[in-house]
């Protein structure tokens, strides 16, 4: 994200210092699922890949609901296409890329200070400093940047990532549509299955908070690897066995900011969401973006806030009624699984939203909307007797209240953003009430369970600084 953020301003005539505190990086679980508009601005800043060699061209997805229903397939709108690349692979092409670009200087040290227009490192021993009349951090959730400012880096808890790559080549091409994601549902949490190139699958198995670390091996091989197709069930059994995994924590920490005029956010340094929606290099990508095409650096975090406040909402709601098994979440979950099947318009207008080709609020209105009302109605014709008819009472008593906490908190956010609020822990409390499954903890995430390729190590990659 720093590489691209520095591309495109060196392509504007700025003079650009990039640090990279790993410059081989660093390996991850994540950021491989790009959607279209992050895709498109890849081509424009001149990055290609080699399909299906390096990379694999995306369509959308297909859902497969927990109770066995039929699959949802839901295509990107026409002409949209994603990629899907290996994390690595796509760090290292951004860095080449800016490396290679006459108004590029790759500093291969880690930054140890900042403050407006000066940043300070370590170099063979020695501490330098450089001035800098822009300071951009893009060093992920414990970035340096964020901490000169004084905002808090500490994140709330969501979930563990668990993430596998399968040999492609071995498997039967129609288990996986080409160019279609899975969004496997019925374990502990959604699994999310994709082709990374011609050699590789990639897969994503999601446990909640509410399963301790010590029971996630048992829940891979006994409640994980039987929703997969036959075919895939042994390797992955045998990976599972041989710790043959990577892991990390899922965290929340909403943008409350873009940091200041001389020292700006971007990406995960400025805040992150759960990943069920994939979005995370989307809006880092068109943080980067947006930021090149304002000459006044002030007015960018404004406009930037208007841009992302419909996909950070979407992303806030979407997993917790993925993972909920609440009455009324399950009634939301199957809320939409029926609109997506009935209702084409409303099924394209969700797919716009969860790739971010729509950023409206009025569109996710709309939906939420709809959704919630069938929730609600639904919940009222199913029930029946006297019985029955307090039980769905009770039902749609709790979505409404936990709709309005929902709504009270996203009010509450934008109070945070416009100073209004001192403080960003009324907007967790509310939160909490909203999304119980999500945030059941605000401490730091549990160490994670690590496989054979971490053997011995017991702490996360620090991302890389810019």
């Amino acid at each position: 994200m720093g590489s691209l953020c520095a591309l495109t301003h060196a392509r504007k005539g700025a003079r650009i210092a990039l640090f990279e505190a790993r410059p081989n990086g660093a390996r991850t679980v994540g950021g491989e699922w790009l959607h279209p508009p992050a895709a498109r601005l890849l081509q424009q800043v001149g990055i290609h890949f080699e399909t299906p060699t390096e990379a694999a061209v995306t369509n959308g997805f297909i859902y497969f609901p927990e109770d066995g229903s039929e699959p949802i397939e839901l295509p990107y709108p026409a002409g949209s296409q994603g990629l899907a690349c290996e994390h690595g692979l796509l760090v290292r092409r951004l860095r080449e890329t800016a490396a290679n670009h006459p108004n590029v200087d790759l500093i291969p040290e880690r930054v140890r200070s900042v403050e407006d227009g000066r940043v300070g490192f370590e170099r063979d021993g020695g501490t330098e400093s450089i001035a800098a009349d822009l300071i951009v951090g893009t060093d992920g959730p414990r970035s340096v940047v964020r901490r000169s400012l004084g905002l808090p880096t500490k994140r709330t808890s969501c979930s563990r990532m668990v993430g596998f790559e399968l040999n492609g080549s071995s498997q039967e091409t129609n288990l996986l549509q080409e160019g279609y994601g899975r969004v496997v549902l019925g374990g502990p949490g959604p699994m999310f299955i994709y082709r990374l190139n011609s050699d590789s699958v990639r897969i994503h198995v999601d446990i909640p908070l509410r399963f301790p670390p010590e029971q996630t091996v048992d829940l891979l091989l006994n409640n994980c690897a039987p929703l997969l197709p036959q075919e895939w069930q042994h390797e992955f059994t045998r990976l599972v066995q041989e710790r043959r995994f990577h892991t990390t924590g899922n965290g929340l920490n909403p943008r409350f900011s873009y940091g200041s005029s001389r020292r700006i956010l971007l990406g995960d340094a400025a805040g992150h969401y759960h990943p069920s929606t994939a979005v995370g290099m989307t809006l880092g990508f068109g943080d980067a973006w947006a930021l090149s095409q304002y000459e006044d650096p002030s007015r960018f975090a404004a406009r930037r806030f208007k841009e992302i406040r419909a996909p950070e909402i979407l992303a806030l709601a979407f997993y917790e009624i993925m993972v909920d098994n609440r009455v009324e979440s399950a009634a939301i979950r199957h809320s939409v699984y029926r609109i997506w099947r009935a209702n084409g318009w409303q099924a394209k207008r969700s797919v716009k939203l969860l790739s971010c080709e729509d950023t409206s609020e009025f569109g996710l209105g709309i939906v939420g909307g709809l959704v919630t009302l069938r929730a609600t109605t639904k919940t009222t014709l199913r029930s029946s007797g006297l019985r029955g008819l307090r039980q769905s009472g009770s039902a749609r008593y709790r979505l409404i209240l936990r709709v309005g906490w929902f709504v009270r908190g996203v009010r509450q956010l934008r109070k945070v953003r416009e100073r209004r609020q001192a403080s960003a822990q009324k907007f967790l409390a509310v939160m909490t009430r909203a999304m119980p499954a999500t945030m059941q903890s605000r401490d730091r995430l549990d160490e994670p369970l690590e496989g054979r390729e971490h053997a011995g190590k017991n702490e996360q990659p620090e991302p890389a600084e810019k």
